[in-house]
């Protein structure tokens, strides 16, 4: 049976509290800091949580983390909200942790000259985009012309269906996991995946603002 991954985040030993801080700053919409587990006991010391409302089919529940050492925090559960399909299902339980790292845990890190990690193999497209999404961007990655990065006007064609495809699903998924989806999948030249990254990137925003 496959197991749940867990994320850690390493980073300087005296600035766990000034991590914690950044951590609640960023946790907007459907995140939120809890000062209690998920039994409503209060927080004890070197455990830390956030909670996650539901998003779609998403369950609501609340990320546990751990001090496994100074300097390293472990996050070791994601424990499902009353009345939540219980357990979590493994493919929800990969997304939800990995949009915790690229949403909260990795941004705030990074200020503290930490880092986060979680096996590379979380990353896969299918757990963040569609079947259509997945399909078309596949196509685009083995019908273009990879010599010069799908920059033909044919090659571009395919690359927007696949854009326009993410937007219409509202699939919300970041440029960050989406590049590291990319690069698990092995489809594109990795000195070509930031390119990729910066246009899926703009092409969202673009497309949010238009109101499409």
């Amino acid at each position: 049976m496959e197991q749940n991954p867990k994320m850690d985040i390493r980073f300087s030993l005296c600035r766990e509290a000034e991590l914690h801080e950044e951590m609640k700053r960023l946790a907007n919409a459907p995140w939120s800091p809890q000062p209690y587990d998920p039994h409503g006991r209060p927080a004890g010391s070197g455990h830390f949580y956030f909670h996650r409302d539901m998003v779609g089919d998403e369950p609501s529940c609340t990320v546990c983390i751990w001090r496994s050492e100074p300097g390293h925090w472990i996050v070791k559960y994601l424990v499902p909200d009353e009345g939540q399909v219980n357990p979590i299902p493994i493919e929800q339980y990969k997304k939800i942790l990995t949009n915790f790292e690229s949403d909260i845990a990795d941004p705030a890190a990074k200020t503290v000259e930490g880092i986060t990690s979680i096996e590379t193999s979380q990353y896969k497209l299918e757990y963040y985009f569609s079947r259509e999404a997945v399909r078309l961007l596949q196509y685009f990655c083995d019908t273009s012309n990879q010599s010069d990065l799908g920059t033909h006007l044919d090659d571009q064609q395919k690359w927007i269906a696949f854009l326009l495809q993410v937007y219409d699903d509202n699939s919300n998924v970041h440029c960050d996991t989406f590049g590291k989806c990319l690069k698990t999948a092995e489809w594109w030249p990795e000195e070509g995946i930031r390119r990729l990254v910066d246009e899926y990137d703009f092409a969202m925003r673009l497309l949010k603002q238009s109101g499409r």
